[in-house]
């Protein structure tokens, strides 16, 4: 019985506010719905990283003039190598037949020879170990680096490196937008929350003088601000995970199914924190919602 006057009590108190009400579930819609494109963001950014550095190689191309002798001091070069993980030899023809896949026949054709050396593609074990790598065959008499230069080895670590950096410092503005956005919807819902307890003084200030608890006069309040958090925070989680599944199957069914992005759990996740979607973002909606009430009673109530 308590519980249903409660409720009735903040549903009345929602109704009679609606504006504000409105106002308050749209800025926990925002902030919940930042923190869910973190999440979802976050995790297909790890991944991304993952991805990029498993595909940094590094391609060594091996002088015309070396011969097999040459090849085979790189290969057994290479093969003694704890950081490398693989490695491939190009011949002259593989690469060849590369260049027509890329270009088309047209060019290959008007070529007198074939220009293109030989090479091994090479992937080592850890992303940051490529420059070490590379720096072996700078000075290597068998790869083909003109004079002066070590144009003969090529690898993508600056590339990498700024990728890399760009992910990070995109996830830090994130997660300082999310904590703005969170700060502001917990302050909406306290002035939603301060226009209720203005409306209702006189019959607050009767319930305390005949006896009724602190707590008995907060419920209402803590109520009106969990459901109002409640209902932005699921608006949120749908919004988003629709979204991450949109995303999901449009890059499916692209040339960029390479990025290999995974749609976020809307449920739960085995074991794991965060929880799946909604369960994350209701229970983040809801803390808003409950922590602006109190805040707003704290200051106004004197309870």
């Amino acid at each position: 019985m308590r519980f249903s006057f409660f409720l009735r009590e903040a549903l009345g108190s929602i109704r009679r506010n609606w504006v504000m009400t409105m106002a308050a579930v749209i800025t926990v819609f925002i902030s919940t719905a930042i923190l869910g494109a973190v999440l979802v963001t976050d995790r297909n950014l790890d991944r991304g990283a993952t991805s990029l550095k498993n595909r940094v190689t590094i391609e060594v191309f091996i002088k015309d003039e070396a011969g097999p002798e040459g090849q085979q001091a790189l290969e057994q070069k290479i093969a003694a190598m704890p950081e490398v993980k693989s490695f491939t030899y190009i011949s002259k023809d593989d690469a060849l037949e590369r260049f027509k896949e890329r270009y088309g026949d047209r060019i290959v054709d008007n070529l007198p020879i074939n220009p293109l050396p030989a090479s091994f593609e090479i992937q080592v074990n850890d992303a940051d170990q490529v420059e070490v790598v590379a720096q072996r065959f700078f000075d290597d008499p068998n790869v083909d680096n003109d004079k002066g230069t070590t144009n003969g080895v090529q690898y993508a670590q600056a590339t990498v490196r700024k990728m890399l950096g760009t992910i990070n410092l995109v996830e830090k503005v994130m997660w300082v937008v999310t904590g703005v956005f969170g700060v502001a919807a917990v302050m909406l819902i306290s002035t939603t929350v301060r226009l209720s307890i203005f409306a209702r003084r006189r019959e607050i200030e009767i319930m305390r003088l005949v006896g009724a608890t602190n707590w008995f006069i907060r419920w209402p309040f803590v109520l009106e601000g969990f459901m109002t958090g409640l209902v932005g925070a699921v608006l949120a989680a749908l919004a988003v995970w629709g979204s991450n599944w949109t995303i999901f199957n449009w890059i499916k069914s692209t040339d960029l199914d390479y990025l290999s992005i995974e749609i976020y759990p809307l449920w739960l996740q085995a074991g794991t924190w965060p929880l799946g979607m909604l369960f994350t973002l209701a229970l983040l909606g809801a803390v808003l919602g409950s922590v602006g009430s109190i805040f707003a009673m704290r200051r106004y109530l004197r309870v």
